[in-house]
C-alpha cells in the first residue's frame, strides 16, 4: 500500500535546512546589530553645528523600557514630551527617557494616548528637557527638513526635502511627506526646518521594504547603512494637529 505520508516525510530535510538558513540569517543580523549599535553616535554629536543642534541636545528624548529601546520623543512644553503611540507597548505606563546629549536619563509617565492620531503624551520631571520652538504652518514643497532619531544602529540625524506638503495617513493623522533617510527608531522624534523649529513628528515609512522579522529580533533597520535609505518616503505627523490633540486628551494646567 502506498503511504500518503512518505512524501511529506521526505520534505522534512529540506524544510529543516531552510529553517536553519533562516535562523542563521537572523542570528547573524543580531550580532551585526549589537556590534554596529555600539558604534552609533549620540543625536547631540550628529547634529552639532547644524540647525538641529539645540533640539538634538536638549529637546530630544530616546525612549526605553527596562533597557529595551522603543523610539523617540520631543519636548513641546515644560515637563511634556510628545511621541507616536505605536512606539509604546500596550499597557506600559512607566518608561525611561535619555536626553539627546546623554547627560541625564529620567523616568517617564504615559499621560494619555490618542484614539484619533498616532500620538501619545508623556510626562517628565520639569527642567530637564527644553521645549523645541514650534512652527505649525504647512511646509513648502522641496523645503529642507532634518529628522532626529534613536536607531539601534545607523545615523541619529537625517536630512531630506518635503515631497507632499499636505498628506494624511489613515490611523496616523494629517501631516506631510518627505524624502529622507529616517530609520526605525526615529518614530516619534522631531522633524525640524532650517531654523531648528519643530514641524512634526516622524511617524511612518511609506512603502517600507524593511524585513520585519529581522528588525523585530535585532532592533536594527536592515537599511541602516544603505544608500537607498535616503530615498525613503517618510510620513510626518503635523505638529499643529499633534498639539491640538494633545491639549484635548491631556490639557496643560
Amino acid at each position: 500500500m502506498r503511504s500518503t505520508r512518505l512524501p511529506r516525510l521526505q520534505r522534512l530535510p529540506g524544510l529543516c535546512a531552510e529553517a536553519a538558513r533562516t535562523l542563521g540569517f537572523l542570528l547573524a543580523g543580531l550580532g551585526l546589530g549589537l556590534i554596529l549599535g555600539a558604534c552609533t553616535r549620540l543625536p547631540a554629536e550628529e547634529a552639532r553645528g547644524g540647525p538641529a543642534a539645540s533640539a538634538a541636545s536638549f529637546g530630544f528624548a530616546a525612549l526605553s523600557s527596562h533597557g529595551v529601546p522603543l523610539g523617540s520623543a520631543v519636548a513641546v512644553a515644560p515637563g511634556r514630551l510628545l511621541t507616536n503611540a505605536h512606539v509604546l507597548p500596550e499597557g506600559v505606563v512607566h518608561l525611561q527617557a535619555q536626553r539627546g546629549d546623554a547627560a541625564v536619563t529620567v523616568p517617564v509617565v504615559v499621560v494619555a494616548r490618542s484614539q484619533m492620531l498616532d500620538l501619545a503624551v508623556l510626562g517628565v520631571p520639569p527642567g530637564i528637557f527644553a521645549p523645541v520652538p514650534i512652527d505649525a504652518a504647512a511646509p513648502e514643497p522641496g523645503q529642507r527638513i532634518w529628522a532626529i532619531g534613536a536607531p539601534s544602529a545607523g545615523p541619529a540625524l537625517a536630512s531630506g526635502r518635503v515631497e507632499r506638503p499636505n498628506a494624511a495617513v489613515t490611523g496616523r493623522g494629517p501631516g506631510f511627506t518627505a524624502r529622507i533617510g529616517a530609520l526605525m527608531g526615529y518614530s516619534g522624534g522631531p522633524a525640524l526646518d532650517d531654523r531648528g523649529h519643530l514641524r512634526g513628528l516622524v511617524t511612518a515609512l511609506l512603502g517600507s521594504s524593511a524585513t520585519p522579522a529581522l528588525a523585530a529580533l535585532t532592533g536594527m533597520d536592515p537599511g541602516a547603512f544603505s544608500q537607498s535609505r535616503d530615498g525613503r518616503e517618510v510620513f510626518v505627523l503635523s505638529i499643529g494637529a499633534a498639539l491640538r490633540e494633545s491639549e484635548r486628551i491631556a490639557p496643560l494646567e
